[in-house]
């Protein structure tokens, strides 16, 4: 099998998004726990530094998946500071009562996720290095055997995990309210979307599926920009 190429990178990221939105096309038809009576129906929030989508989801009472369908935000849904995130009607002069009905309600404790703490996913030889020039390789690639077991680098919450063409099946773990881990080209997905994971949990087995050697790509993202897991990762 060939090794992802650009081609590919393109359509992984069409696949995403489509993912995205049959999901939340669902979520519509059954609300979810994060939809609630309190759920924001109008005004617009501006992003602050340390907000990711899914906090910001979460503290107006909407679906993150929802909320980045409304906004037209493809995964992984980063958002930038000063970027205006919509509810319902999106008007302006409705942005100081949203604000004040968010502060009004309880917010839901989030784990504090720092820069130190992180562990390797899988133990094996780095193949691919971190490139920020390399618009399609965000993260590193590791050797690894067939079925090797992969770990969570951090304990999170399993934002996607799914199949798709180009890095076979694929994890995204959200830890906290900044940070994210990617996992991909693994053999077998032994978690869920929604589900609560610990650090050092084994959550997929490693494989070649949409690459030529059996390997894990993994990636890291801080309020959703991809940064370099050699400079976060213990020495190996």
């Amino acid at each position: 099998m060939a090794s992802p190429g650009k081609g590919s990178g393109v359509f992984f990221r069409f696949v995403l998004i489509a993912v995205m939105l049959a999901m939340s096309a669902c979520s519509s038809h059954s609300p979810s726990p994060a939809a609630s009576a309190n759920k924001v129906a109008a005004g617009t929030y501006k992003v602050k530094r340390g907000d990711t989508l899914y906090s910001i989801a979460s503290r107006h009472g909407w679906s993150f998946k929802e909320l980045a369908r409304y906004n037209g935000i493809s995964a992984p849904y980063a958002v930038n500071v000063g970027q205006t995130i919509r509810f319902g009607g999106a008007k302006t002069t409705t942005q100081t009562r949203t604000s004040t009905a968010s502060k009004a309600r309880p917010v839901a404790a989030t784990t504090k996720v720092t820069l130190s703490g992180w562990a390797w996913p899988i133990q094996g030889t780095v193949i691919r290095r971190f490139s920020a020039a390399d618009k399609l390789n965000k993260g590193i690639r590791i050797a690894a055997t067939q079925g090797q077991p992969v770990f969570a680098s951090l304990a999170g919450k399993v934002a996607f995990a799914v199949n798709i063409r180009g890095y076979g099946n694929l994890i995204i773990l959200q830890h906290g309210t900044s940070h994210a881990s990617v996992y991909g080209h693994n053999s077998k997905l032994l978690v869920k979307e929604g589900q609560t994971v610990s650090k050092g949990q084994k959550i997929a087995e490693a494989g070649d599926l949409d690459t030529d050697r059996v390997q894990l790509y993994f990636e890291i993202r801080q309020n959703g920009k991809p940064i370099d897991p050699l400079s976060v990762l213990p020495a190996s």
